[in-house]
Parts: structure tokens; C-alpha cells; sequence
């Protein structure tokens, strides 16, 4: 699929099928999350894949009681091992474990709608709660949680004219 029409055509999905993701296409997905840019190439991203319908609970729960979100088949959760930059970027490490997850998150997603696979990306949580259910580690932060799964669902989004985000000097 063009990169152009997936950017242009991908949205958040709140609605999906009760239709399972094969393997084979989560691990195109999850190949192309780890051939994100990163710092120093440190790779400090990891990914933590639901299926469990208890957990999936749970994190739902964590997300504000977003109930649309149980209706995905898979979250992802993407989370960065903060050692892993301390040690090279003491000061800016918190920085790039958003900046690198961040670009991940989005090769997961521009990905999963080139497999027409649709996805939301999820950024309001209790940190606390969401760290708890998962037992990770205090130097394991998450920043998000993208919902996976085929659905029926089509729109556009409207975005502001290019000329709202260019300053020329």
C-alpha cells in the first residue's frame, strides 16, 4: 500500500469486529515498531502484547473506563526501559523514552492499517494502575496503549490547512 494513502486514510478506531489477528500479521507489526528511529540507536522501546481478556479489563479500567477499547482483539502496550537511556543520556533519557516510543507507537499503526488492521492510540491512563497490572518495574514507563483489530469502521478526519502549522522566516 502507498505510504501516502496509508497516512492520509488512517484514523482512530473505536469500533471493531470480533475477528482475531493472525500472527503472522501482528508480527509484521511489531517488525516494523522495532525499525523505529531512536536514540543512539539504544532501542529502548519494548512492547507488551494483550490478548487476555482479563487483563485487557484491567487496562481498560486504567485508561479512564474506556469501554470501546475491549472490544479490540489486542493492545499494545509500549513502554521504554528508561536504563537502558539513563546510562547514556542522563539528563534528556525521560525525553527520549517519548520520543522514541512515540515513533514506534506510530510504525505500529501506519503499519496495521496498510494490513487493514485498525488502531487507536491511547494515551490517558493512570500510570500508577497501568504499571501495577502489568508488574513492570519503576525504570519501565509506559506511554501508551494502541488498540488493534479489524473493523467496518471508515472516516476522514478533517485536519487544518497546511498553511495553520508552516512559519517561514
Amino acid at each position: 500500500m502507498n505510504i501516502n494513502k496509508v497516512i492520509n486514510e488512517r484514523f482512530s478506531c473505536r469500533k471493531y469486529l470480533a475477528k482475531k489477528i493472525s500472527n503472522e500479521d501482528l508480527n509484521k507489526i511489531l517488525k516494523a515498531a522495532v525499525r523505529a528511529p531512536n536514540a543512539g540507536n539504544l532501542q529502548s522501546f519494548r512492547f507488551l502484547v494483550v490478548t487476555d481478556e482479563n487483563t485487557k479489563e484491567k487496562i481498560t479500567s486504567a485508561c479512564l473506563d474506556q469501554r470501546w477499547m475491549m472490544q479490540a482483539p489486542i493492545f499494545i502496550v509500549v513502554y521504554s526501559d528508561l536504563n537502558v537511556l539513563k546510562e547514556y543520556y542522563s539528563k534528556k533519557y525521560e525525553t527520549y523514552g517519548i520520543q522514541d516510543t512515540s515513533l514506534a507507537a506510530q510504525n505500529i499503526m501506519l503499519t496495521a492499517f496498510s494490513l487493514k488492521i485498525k488502531s487507536c492510540f491511547v494515551s490517558s491512563f493512570h500510570e500508577g494502575s497501568l504499571k501495577r497490572i502489568l508488574n513492570l518495574k519503576k525504570e519501565l514507563e509506559p506511554y501508551c496503549v494502541i488498540t488493534l483489530g479489524y473493523s467496518g469502521e471508515s472516516r476522514v478526519t478533517r485536519r487544518k490547512s497546511l498553511d495553520t502549522f508552516i512559519i517561514k522566516k
